[in-house]
């Protein structure tokens, strides 16, 4: 069983921007389930709560009309209620669809019917997957106030983007099936470097409590506009994992997924954030300090290379560990590395995140038996961070981010590359501007003759929609000799 906690203050959030937005609501609206009596009992107008008693805090905001609704042909009805809006588009991360232009954070236009105040737009046929969404109504940005599976995307500005699962057999690799689950463990700490708190998930294989075997570890990280949670939130890197392990297709490892940012981007944390670190005597230096700013660059910071690679890389320690004293500071550049204040992911993953894991987990500890692989910004970290230690990790992958330039760019370290790494892997959507950069990467690596993994993928753009099928393929190759 996944064992996991999660507070979703966004759905709340949602509610109060939906009852604002809304301004009244029909008792029973065009779009209502079957049952839409029997649902509206219970809703705000729609009479007494299934308890008994009249509506209260519980109740919610909605009515009995259903958002989002997954139709017989696999289309996606998106519905908002909000009369007294002059205009409501669904912003989405489909994949292009044919002639089709449905690709990636592209906003659709929605239908008022005017009777019932209700919003729709209907996608054409959808290929099973899970799909991210939001509104936008006159202006103001909000999840789906009747769906409460939602993801936090931080950056600025952040936004709750809603998901919805259209099952099928193209999506059976990613969802949650009747097989062994593995856990999932949150470990809290304070950063050294920032005087902030941070948090890690890791993943542990089905039978890790009962085996009383040591395992690989995947460390794989996320984007700008994500956080820790969105390999698992989205990604669904578990379900990923649960499912090729059950079907003996992925050698079990655990999964490693830190927070990349150098703090955290939640308006809601900076008060608290500022009190801990007054009381620890710690006084944050100025933002914006270098080109990367707080995280770094873009979303598709880092797509065109390595960034801050040169500097000499650390020693090995005991068992092949890295040495935490040996890593400096690197400075600010496009890919997230840090603010100029000392920070930087690439300290954050060898100073504290794998010695904590391999102080408390059962792990293998050695390079074959690490690999380092990431997402836009997480791509640039993974790239950056595993050329320059060919000792730490033996598997690099960046996916619609990163790029080759620290080991093309040296005569030294390509002429070593194809013994240092297992795997290499650059690629990205054809609706991604990252393609560019992935292509430059696998040019430049195939000049030098440096084995790599390439993947061009059509119609996808910058989103979970090809990530996960680039983890799915990599988790099935890494680590097996």
């Amino acid at each position: 069983m996944n064992s996991i906690y999660r507070t979703f203050s966004a759905a709340a959030l949602a509610a109060l921007v939906a009852v604002s937005v809304q301004g009244q609501t029909p008792n029973n609206p065009p779009g209502a389930p079957a049952d839409g009596g029997a649902r509206g009992a219970g809703r705000a107008g729609g009479g007494a709560r299934r308890g008994g008693g009249g509506p209260g805090v519980e109740s919610g905001p909605g009515s009995a009309y259903r958002s989002p609704e997954v139709n017989a042909n696999s289309s996606l009805t998106f519905r908002l209620l909000a009369p007294n809006a002059k205009a409501v588009r669904v912003v989405t991360d489909m994949p292009k669809l044919g002639e089709v232009t449905v690709h990636g954070s592209a906003g659709y236009d929605m239908v008022k019917d005017e009777a019932s105040g209700i919003w729709s737009y209907t996608t054409p046929p959808l290929t099973p997957s899970y799909y991210q969404y939001w509104f936008t109504v006159d202006g103001l940005t909000t999840p789906d106030p009747m769906n409460t599976f939602v993801r936090p995307a931080t950056g600025v500005p952040g936004v709750y983007k809603s998901v919805v699962g259209v099952p099928g057999k193209e999506a059976e690799f990613m969802m949650f099936r009747d097989v062994p689950h593995g856990n999932l463990t949150e470990h809290h700490y304070l950063s050294q470097e920032t005087k902030s708190p941070r948090r890690v998930v890791v993943y542990t294989p089905p039978d890790y409590n009962t085996s009383g075997k040591s395992y690989p570890v995947i460390y794989l990280l996320h984007g700008n506009n994500d956080s820790e949670r969105g390999w698992t939130q989205s990604g669904m890197a578990h379900n990923i994992m649960d499912n090729l392990i059950a079907e003996g297709k992925a050698v079990p490892a655990i999964i490693v997924m830190p927070f990349g940012h150098e703090v955290t981007t939640s308006m809601g944390k900076v008060a608290e954030i500022a009190a801990l670190q007054k009381s620890l005597g710690y006084t944050p230096p100025a933002r914006g300090a270098g080109p990367g700013g707080a995280g770094g660059g873009g979303r598709r910071g880092g797509a065109g290379g390595a960034p801050g690679a040169g500097a000499a890389p650390a020693a090995p320690g005991a068992a092949g560990a890295p040495a935490a004293p040996a890593v400096a500071a690197r400075g600010a550049g496009p890919g997230g590395q840090g603010g100029g204040a000392g920070w930087t992911m690439e300290k954050e993953i060898l100073n504290y995140v794998i010695p904590y894991v391999e102080k408390d987990f059962r792990v293998i500890k050695n390079k074959d038996s690490r690999a380092i692989m990431g997402y836009s910004m997480g791509g640039g970290h993974a790239t950056q961070i595993g050329f320059a230690h060919p000792e730490v990790f033996s598997v690099v992958g960046g996916m619609s981010g990163g790029g080759a330039n620290a080991i093309t760019n040296s005569p030294e370290r390509s002429a070593t590359a194809n013994k240092d790494y297992k795997i290499i892997f650059v690629g990205a959507g054809t609706e991604d501007t990252a393609i560019n950069g992935a292509r430059s990467s696998h040019e430049a690596m195939t000049a030098q003759n440096i084995k790599h993994i390439f993947s061009e993928d059509v119609g996808y753009g910058h989103d979970y929609q090809v990530w996960r099928q680039y983890f799915y393929r990599l988790a099935q190759q890494t680590f097996r000799d």
